[in-house]
């Protein structure tokens, strides 16, 4: 039997999930290493909004940041693709193929095979394993890479009939960035027949008709892109390819759409019993598809540790959520739904994906919240629409401006179709290139916030290690160290060079200086011997080794030789904080599951020598007794004096003992384990104490929300927490002197203050109002033809003093009119009134109001009978009144 017989399933893979599992069969018989996909979220990125293409867990290894532990690997990778610069949102579902949400499945070499295993293994598994007919597929190559076209030819030669295609950079050349790591790359194309219309110029591999759809990505890297533009070979290629699963899927069931396989099946017989609405696979089933999709993406991204919020991820999120829920609305569904779909998403991709059945309750409770909050922000968009119109409307304009259409977009949640659908209603248009040009803005903000470039610091450090010998090995981290000082290493000077006049880099043998990662900060210290002293002031881990930034205190690159003899140390305090601090996170999340529950998944960190802090996914707030139990339970694990016990094993192996994984995290064939007695069990790589005594006080210091369903809690131990316990002993005490109370029954007074403090402002209020019943008493009057007005400069006072006198004119049996100025916290508010006479002769207070603050550059309005706003200050309050009484004499005539 040959090797592809035996990678080849005994049927033909149809079902998505078939299909996805024969893909990594396949690979694997191939000696690829299967790795998990990370999470849509990328914690340990900052360059990325979501991870948006197979490639991305690895772009270290690409960058030679970092060497693979393996030469091959493959996975199936969940992307979304919703901003910055790769941004679909607007065309899902109102095309075949397009999606925020889908999976990608990649195979990838880190300098081992090259571009003839890669055609080879891929036409194969196109044409062996999934049985595709080779006459309808057709391969792309650069224009001007013969290797391919000549490899394409030898192995599929079925191909030499003219359906080996050149294209130029647009479709055959990709990069990584402006710099870094490029190269060429071949697409297979699929063509799906005669009912998706003849061959024509659109209707091409490339084109953008239905007929044909690219099903494969092979990648070639094989150059590196400087600063100037200029491209270097790279001494081994590397290969990274992607297909889409969705559409692969699409092609084999030969259904017209993504959307019409099997799928998305489960999640649209969902949303037609949840709304009611029949689906139909023409354009008017457009909104089942963006609600089927977008409820993919949502789900995916709150399982893997996402929020909703006005930043960043969040942002899109919410935007994602709102514009299904549009859709839903367009289905007949105006109340909270998409929660409701839930259960359908994760029968239908539970089993792949564990991690929706794991989060399943969080997820629908974190998407019906956010839905509630937008019916609410709609209704708020509907009004704001309104308003819009009836001011156009009064100018006699009849089309909406573009930033009008924007902010009812970007602000409310309104599609654009949405906002075009109510003006034609209402008998006008919308201002389509305005609102373009809006959204170009938005979208360069977009990719200014999240487009990838090799800055130039990595640039310096593969500078310092390209001179290296090869046969090198890389920097050893100590964790046990060889002195009987704690944070002492006795190693020697492995590479040198001067970054700025008084900065050194350098490469060390072996380090006791930690690399950031995992939420751990870097070390920082010093590098001494008789002729150097260096303080270090940032630590780099690049391509397997540790390059120490310091600065020079005395010595000279002259004194930094490669062998030369050094003692690194590192801050020894500053460290011991960290550890604290590291230790308590995990038995903080471990009692936090406890108190919570199951639910909770860590969704970021930060330890330092200061302070924990710990991101984790939760739907509400944590009530004050939730936070005292889990300082409670901590504290007590403390108290234990409970060893902390780190082991390495293989990865299966801590799977299988309960070792907790976090969100982001990159685990290698052996890992090391962190065990606290039975309290708690997790793989880190980062440092921790011996004992748990040796934290010391455990003190939560905050906690609140910073996206919808993601909490955040930082805490402090230690000697931190000791000297804050000292601090609030000493204000308890103090407060206590000071209102002659003992400190246990500081509470109860306190509230008793309030209840009297809350009694006497009634009172007040109620002295003032009493005080202006007669309203005439305070002020000057004047006569404007029926209309008395009445004006008052308070000066400093506060808002229910003025308020109450000008309120006091309203019932007033005269046609009256009230302006007073007082100053409230350093602004100069003024304050109008006015009675019913008043108004029944049709003065419009709001209005009049309006036209005096835009008199003087200012901003204010209100209701026909009140109104209010700021004012400059430099405005003499005389020349204020005379103004007013022009306005009222011209509203009067």
């Amino acid at each position: 039997m040959s090797s592809t017989e035996q990678r080849k399933p005994t049927t033909q893979p149809r079902l998505t999930a078939d299909i996805r599992q024969a893909f990594l069969d396949y690979y694997k018989a191939l000696d690829h290493k299967v790795m998990p996909s990370s999470p849509v979220i990328p914690f340990d990125d900052p360059t990325l909004l979501f991870i948006n293409a197979g490639m991305n867990q690895f772009k270290k290894v690409f960058t030679g940041e970092e060497r693979a532990p393996y030469p091959r690997a493959t996975t199936v990778q969940k992307c979304l693709r919703a901003g910055g610069k790769h941004n679909d949102l607007e065309n899902v579902g109102f095309t075949s193929r397009h999606h925020t949400f889908f999976e990608m499945l990649g195979n990838f070499s880190f300098g081992d095979y090259f571009k003839e295993e890669a055609i080879r293994s891929a036409w194969e598994f196109l044409t062996k394993v999934l049985c595709l007919d080779s006459s309808r597929l057709y391969a792309t190559v650069y224009k001007d890479d013969d290797e391919a076209f000549a490899l394409w030819e030898k192995l599929a030669p079925e191909l030499k009939d003219g359906r080996i295609m050149r294209f130029g950079d647009k479709d055959n050349f990709w990069s990584m960035g402006d710099t870094g790591p490029c190269g060429p790359c071949s697409e297979i194309h699929y063509d799906r027949g005669e009912r998706f219309g003849p061959v024509s110029k659109e209707n091409a591999v490339n084109g953008s008709g239905e007929r044909f759809v690219e099903i494969w990505n092979l990648v070639f890297m094989q150059y590196n892109r400087d600063s100037a533009g200029k491209l270097t070979t790279l001494p081994k290629g590397s290969i990274d390819t992607g297909a889409g699963l969705e559409r692969l899927a699409c092609v084999l069931q030969d259904v017209d759409s993504n959307y019409d396989t099997d799928i998305f099946a489960e999640i649209t017989k969902s949303i037609e019993k949840v709304t009611g609405a029949k689906y139909n696979t023409s354009e008017t089933g457009a909104s089942h598809r963006v609600v089927a999709d977008h409820l993919r993406a949502l789900c995916f991204c709150i399982a893997d540790g996402g929020g909703i919020s006005n930043e960043k991820q969040g942002y899109v999120l919410r935007r994602i959520l709102r514009r299904a829920a549009r859709h839903g609305r367009e289905l007949g569904s105006s109340d909270p739904f998409l929660y409701k779909l839930v259960p359908a998403l994760v029968t239908q991709m539970g089993a792949a994906y564990p991690e929706l059945q794991e989060k399943q309750e969080h997820i629908t409770k974190v998407i019906r919240a956010e839905e509630e909050s937008f019916g609410r922000t709609l209704d708020a968009g509907l009004s704001l629409f309104e308003k819009e119109v009836q001011s156009l409307k009064k100018k006699g304009a009849s089309v909406i401006p573009g930033s009008a259409v924007f902010k009812l977009y970007d602000t409310h949640g309104f599609p654009v179709d949405l906002t075009e659908v109510m003006a034609v209603e209402q008998g006008m248009t919308i201002d389509q290139a305005g609102f373009e040009k809006e959204m170009a803005g938005q979208r360069e903000r977009g990719r200014n916030a999240a487009s990838f470039t090799a800055s130039g610091a990595a640039g310096f450090l593969d500078s310092i290690i390209d001179k290296l010998n090869s046969d090198l090995p890389q920097t050893l981290f100590v964790r046990d160290f060889d002195t009987n000082e704690f944070g002492v290493v006795e190693t020697s000077i492995v590479q040198c060079n001067k970054d700025q006049p008084n900065t050194l880099a350098l490469i060390l043998k072996k380090t006791p200086f930690y690399v950031e990662a995992g939420g751990q900060v870097s070390d920082l210290g010093t590098i001494k011997n008789s002729a150097l002293d260096l303080r270090v002031t940032n630590i780099h881990s690049h391509r397997g080794y540790v390059i120490h930034e310091c600065e020079i205190i005395s010595g000279s690159l002259a004194d930094c030789t490669p062998g030369t003899h050094i003692t690194a140390r590192i801050d020894a305090k500053r460290r011991k904080n960290i550890m604290r601090n590291h230790t308590a996170t995990h038995l903080f999340q471990a009692a936090l599951r406890q108190v919570l529950g199951e639910h909770v998944k860590q969704a970021g960190s930060l330890v330092n020598e200061e302070k924990l802090r710990f991101d984790f996914s939760h739907f509400e707030p944590v009530t004050d007794e939730q936070i005292m139990e889990v300082e409670r339970i901590v504290n007590s694990e403390i108290l234990k004096a409970t060893p902390v016990v780190t082991s390495e094993m293989s990865l299966e192996e801590a799977k299988k003992t309960g070792a907790m994984q976090l969100f982001g995290e990159k685990y290698g064939d052996v890992v090391r384990v962190v065990t606290v007695g039975d309290f708690s069990k997790e793989l880190c790589g980062g440092t921790h104490v011996a004992n748990t005594a040796e934290i010391g006080p455990f003190m939560i210091t905050m906690e609140g929300g910073i996206a919808s369903g993601v909490r955040r809690v930082e805490a402090i131990t230690g000697e931190v927490a000791l000297e804050k316990m000292m601090h609030d002993k000493a204000l308890l005490n103090r407060t206590g002197r000071m209102l002659k109370t003992p400190v246990e029954n500081l509470q109860g007074h306190i509230e008793k203050l309030l209840a009297d403090n809350s009694q006497l402002q009634k009172e007040i209020k109620s002295l003032k109002a009493e005080r202006f019943a007669s309203g005439s008493s305070i002020g000057e009057s004047v006569q404007i033809g029926a209309v008395t007005i009445w004006s008052h400069d308070f000066g400093e006072v506060d808002r229910d003093e003025i308020t109450g006198w000008a309120d006091s004119f309203k019932d007033k049996p005269e046609a009256m009119v009230a302006v007073g100025r007082g100053e409230m916290n350093g602004k100069v508010t003024l304050m109008f009134s006015a009675s019913r006479p008043a108004v029944k002769l049709g003065l419009h207070i709001g209005k009049t109001a309006r036209k005096l603050f835009e008199t003087f550059g200012a901003r204010g309005g209100g209701k026909e009978n009140f109104a209010q706003g700021s004012a400059p200050a430099d405005i003499a309050f005389s020349e204020v009144i005379a103004t007013y009484k022009k306005i009222i004499e011209e509203s009067l005539a």
